[in-house]
């Protein structure tokens, strides 16, 4: 079995956009004075959905793309489907940089994401179906 290469540096990506997200969350609550929840202001709300919808998404992405990765799918399926996932999460985190960004931007995140998941899933199952 090859190492999944795609996968790792993707996982390397997200992994470094989630730190990026999770410390502006942190700054932002220092700035603010508030500990937990958002405490009513707007511009944390957005930095903390930023954060956690990356979170809830890419965890799920990541295991499903190792595993076609390494079921043996076509390089040029797995790239595709990474590349989806992940410029689908950059439109996101743009989207809820602040209040009065882009509604296109997020839902570009939002059909990006679920094509990604949904796609690397689907094509997954097709591998698996062809096994002996």
């Amino acid at each position: 079995m090859t190492f999944p290469l795609i996968t790792g540096y993707t996982a390397a990506f997200l992994g470094t956009m989630q730190i990026f997200l999770m410390m502006n969350v942190g700054f932002a609550r220092r700035k603010s004075g508030v500990s937990l929840g958002n405490g009513e202001d707007d511009a944390l709300l957005y930095k903390i959905r930023r954060h956690a919808n990356l979170a809830e998404n890419a965890s799920l992405f990541l295991i499903l793309l190792g595993f076609l990765e390494i079921s043996g799918a076509e390089t040029k399926y797995v790239l595709g489907l990474a590349t989806i996932f992940v410029s689908a999460r950059l439109f996101h985190a743009y989207a809820l940089s602040g209040p009065g960004k882009s509604n296109l931007a997020r839902g570009l995140g939002a059909i990006g994401t679920l094509a990604g998941v949904l796609g690397t899933a689907a094509l997954l199952a097709w591998q698996l179906s062809m096994m002996p």
